[in-house]
Order: C-alpha cells, then structure tokens, then sequence
C-alpha cells in the first residue's frame, strides 16, 4: 500500500471510530438514572487511540465532539464559552491520550492509558460542573462538591463499563488494536 493509501485509511477510520461514537452515544443515552448516563460510547476513540496514536485519537474525540455539536446533542449543554470548550473539544479530544498505550499494545498500557484518557476527560468535566454548573449546587453544598459527586459517579461507572469491554474486546480480537502491516 502506498503512503497516500496509509493516509487515507487511517483518515476512514478516524471518521468511521467517531461515527461509530456518536452512534453508540444515541443509543445510551437512554439508560439515564437522573443526572448519570451510563456510556460506553467512548470505547471506539479509545481502541482508535491506541490503535493509531495520540494524534488520531485527539482527532476522532474532536469529530466526535464537532458531531455532538452539529447534531443538537450539545444544545441545552451550554452556559459560556469557555465551558462549551472544556466539555467539547478538549473533553472529547483529550481522549486521545490513550494512544500513548499504541507504543507497548500490552494489556496493562492499555488499561492504564485509556484509565488516563477517561480521568482526564471527567476532570474536565468536572472544572466545568464546579465553575459553571455549581449554580446548580443544592443550597449549602459547595460548588466544588456537587460537580464532584457529579461527575465522580458517571465517570467511576462509564470508567468501569469502557475498561471492562477494552479488556474484554483486546482479550478476543487483539487485531483491533493493532493496525495491520502492508
């Protein structure tokens, strides 16, 4: 395969990976217990992460965001500019990081790096809760605290399900982590 062809397939699966995320984030969306939503929408980046790298992960997050946007699924999310930016683009797309496993592909890199990703994603999902959303704190509760509580809980489940089908999908079909060589 020649390099312009190497470019274009990493480009379709960056497109494919987002896609497939935004697919699977429809489809969650419904298993909703009050404000915790349950995902494991992020699983597609993660595996394109490690999969192709750092840059294509923070890639397919970022389309995936853009996705989110221009599909609606970001409307009524959104108080100011700068919050808008937090759970968007650099939320989504710093779960690219993951990609740094792309170097070992062994099972404990990849747990560890797509548990950074996710940690990293939340953290920015929380400065957010605690700086904008704290508005919506219960009376005597700290701002801090309510975005905790918050974002602490979607990201301990949507941690646990994502890691629990990484390791399950890498334990039965480890080529999805590994590009194939031409």
């Amino acid at each position: 395969m020649t390099r312009s062809n190497d470019k274009l397939v990493v480009m379709m699966e960056i497109a494919i990976l987002a896609a497939l995320s935004m697919g699977i984030d429809w489809i969650d969306s419904a298993f909703k217990i009050g404000p915790y939503s349950f995902s494991f929408s992020m699983v597609p980046i993660l595996i394109l992460a490690i999969r192709r790298g750092v840059g294509a992960g923070v890639l397919g997050g970022l389309i995936w965001a853009i996705l989110q946007i221009v599909t609606g699924d970001a409307a009524g999310n959104y108080i100011h500019p700068v919050q808008f930016i937090l759970e968007y683009p650099l939320a989504f797309g710093i779960l690219g990081v993951a990609g740094v496993a792309s170097k070992y592909r062994n099972l404990v890199s990849i747990v560890a790096f797509s548990f950074l990703a996710i940690l990293l994603r939340y953290t920015m999902h929380f400065f957010a809760g605690w700086i904008f959303w704290g508005i919506y704190a219960p009376e005597g509760q700290p701002a801090w605290l309510y975005s905790l509580i918050a974002n602490g809980t979607t990201f301990l489940i949507n941690t646990t399900v994502c890691i629990a089908i990484v390791i399950i999908l890498y334990s039965v079909a480890k080529r999805l982590f590994v590009p194939e060589e031409r």
